[in-house]
């Protein structure tokens, strides 16, 4: 085995000396048993990983090195399990601040992940080697036709290929998908019977424009669901959750959502536009999974980037020309982040991700002192699939803080909710706001169905008619 290029991969990602030394056989060890080869890793480190983000920015390859300490830390979950560490697991969407609190209360007596995601977005966005778990996924039943979610595939290959072991719960949120807690149901029946989760729900049953963070008997509901949550939680790993750690996690939660979204200002505001919407995309993951390893080194790495984008503003550098189009996004893909080097090949630059992009209510301390009622409102804020109406105003909101030339939606083609609720919110918010809106049928998280052949066309000319009426507008 050349070691040598699993040492450049971690140099790449911002590894030094000594460190880069002492955590090379863990990285080596934790590459093999996510099925990752030499010829893969060399592929990463040589061309993909170059070809799709921008590794001249020290802050990025930070970044990188904070998926992949979390990549090796996931893979030594089994140890830890032997070793009596408490492992509790989550599915996206989930309220990320509860299992910050798990973390905070448990310390090095638990281990929380949502190892779907992280694989996911690792696997494919980093190496684009995904395809063995979905297979595997397909193979045991996750039938290809029906266009399960991509990441419940993965879930259940990465149990079944042994990648990560059954955990002692799987809190699992049925707030949007409602496929995500039948997966859990469908793992502990065909895949292991350990598989022990907890389902907490909330119905899609408010008025159409209803802010829910405003609706105190709505926060209620989803405060009871969560304390009755975190209860079942403890009882399951034995260990408290204090309302300390609650608050803490909260608070943890929002500075690093002031942070993100001062990024965000920053690009949107620039011209040319300094990195790319796929490297922002990836700072919103912590909002959306948390870190076992902690959020201390994607901050750095956030903090670091903010003060390099600060310098290229300064110095007119842009990955586009001046004056190039910008488009926002529902979810700009780091899973398959060809998409986005395609456009700013063409001369656009994918800017914004609607998913990551905190709103403004989002930036505000909450109201509620009781650490559940504060987490719930926080939660209820960031508008994702429950309310459309309240939805279509948020994004309207973002449409007119960010400015962008237009919005690229999709991407959802395997989601039976959240693909038809984009598709309406598209033509009323591009009616409200008059930013054209283009829709294209894909899947973020798995490309196996489409290529950049078959996209280019579609993409060079959405690409030619926002150059054409911003050249008309200008």
């Amino acid at each position: 085995m050349k070691q040598g290029i699993y040492a450049e991969l971690l140099s790449l990602a911002g590894f030094e000396e000594p460190e880069l030394t002492t955590i090379l056989p863990d990285w080596i060890e934790a590459s093999q048993k996510l099925g990752l080869s030499e010829e893969d890793v060399r592929h990463a480190a040589s061309e993909w990983i170059p070809a799709h983000f921008d590794i001249e920015l020290k802050g990025i390859r930070k970044l990188f090195g904070a998926f992949l300490r979390e990549a090796i830390d996931l893979t030594k979950a089994q140890q830890y399990k032997a070793d009596g560490v408490k492992i509790v697991y989550g599915i996206l969407p989930a309220i990320t601040s509860n299992y910050l609190a798990i973390k905070a209360s448990g310390g090095d007596r638990v281990f929380v992940s949502f190892p779907d995601i992280f694989l996911a977005t690792t696997l494919n966005g980093f190496f684009h080697k995904m395809d063995r778990y979905l297979e595997t996924a397909e193979a045991g039943g996750m039938t290809y036709g029906c266009r399960h979610c991509a990441l419940n595939k993965t879930r259940i290959a990465a149990r079944t290929l042994d990648v990560i072991p059954s955990p002692d719960v799987i809190w699992t949120w049925g707030y949007i998908c409602d496929e995500g807690p039948k997966t859990d149901e469908f793992m502990q029946i065909m895949c292991s019977q350990d598989w022990d989760f907890i389902i907490s729900r909330l119905p899609h049953d408010t008025h159409f424009g209803e802010n829910d963070s405003e609706n105190t008997r709505r926060v209620k509901y989803l405060a009871r669901q969560m304390k009755d949550g975190f209860e079942s939680v403890q009882e399951k790993i034995g260990i408290t959750v204090s309302p300390e750690s609650i608050s803490e996690a909260v608070s943890t939660f929002g500075e690093y959502a002031k942070k993100l979204s001062e990024l965000i200002g920053l690009v949107c505001a620039a011209d040319p536009q300094p990195i790319d919407g796929a490297a922002m995309a990836c700072f919103g993951y912590p909002l959306s999974m948390p870190f076992n390893t902690g959020f201390h080194h994607v901050r750095d790495a956030l903090e670091t980037t903010i003060r390099e984008v600060r310098d290229r503003v300064e110095a007119g550098v842009g990955i586009v020309p001046k004056g190039s189009p910008k488009l926002g996004c529902y979810f700009v893909s780091t899973p398959v982040p060809w998409i986005s080097r395609m456009f700013r090949d063409n001369g656009v630059a994918l800017s914004f991700s609607i998913l990551m992009a905190p709103t403004r209510a989002q930036l505000v301390p909450p109201t509620y002192d009781d650490p559940y009622m504060a987490s719930a409102q926080t939660w209820l804020r960031k508008p994702i699939g429950a309310n459309l109406g309240y939805e279509i105003d948020v994004t309207c909101e973002r449409v007119e803080t960010y400015k962008p030339d237009g919005m690229l939606m999709g991407f959802y083609d395997f989601d039976r909710w959240l693909g038809a609720h984009q598709k309406i919110m598209s033509q009323a918010v591009e009616k409200r706001t008059g930013i054209p809106h283009f829709y294209m049928e894909s899947d973020f998280w798995d490309d196996r169905d489409y290529s950049p052949e078959a996209l280019r066309t579609r993409i060079e000319s959405i690409c030619q008619i926002v150059k054409m009426n911003k050249m008309m507008q200008g």
